[in-house]
């Protein structure tokens, strides 16, 4: 009788064995993935479009200048810009990249979306020919 009493405990330990490992699997897998849904919700939050607006009034000279937006208020990447050239001459605008210029002639405007892109409105250059003047305005969303 003690023989089929010892059968019987082995047999109830083998089938608890699976089950307690699949619980700390579980747990393990738990823990394991909540530091990246997290990572994830902070990407997902700084992606969002917020509703707010910020508008700048860029001085250009013939030196490249910028407006950092990262480091400067509104310390938050823009996800559109329009740029309106109040003039008096054209000027040189360039996204994220100061090699990347577009010419903006006096009284044009531009609209810049990154909406679908990785990167947002990190930084703006912008620059006039030599012995030019212009300003520019910049109404962002962020």
């Amino acid at each position: 009788m003690a023989e089929k009493a010892l059968t019987t405990y082995d047999d109830d330990i083998i089938d608890v064995i699976p089950k307690v490992l699949m619980i700390m699997f579980g747990v393990m897998l738990l823990f394991a993935l909540t530091p990246i849904t997290a990572y994830a919700q902070a990407q997902t939050y700084a992606q969002a479009y917020q509703g707010l607006t910020n508008t700048l009034v860029l001085n250009a000279t013939q030196t490249t200048q910028w407006a950092n937006l990262i480091n400067d208020p509104p310390y938050t990447p823009l996800i559109t810009a329009t740029f309106y050239n109040d003039g008096p001459n054209s000027v040189f605008i360039a996204i994220n990249n100061p090699d990347e210029f577009l010419e903006l002639n006096e009284g044009d405007s531009r609209v810049v979306s990154m909406s679908g892109g990785e990167r947002r409105i990190e930084f703006i250059f912008y620059k006039c020919n030599p012995g030019e003047r212009a300003s520019v305005r910049v109404d962002g969303k962020y």
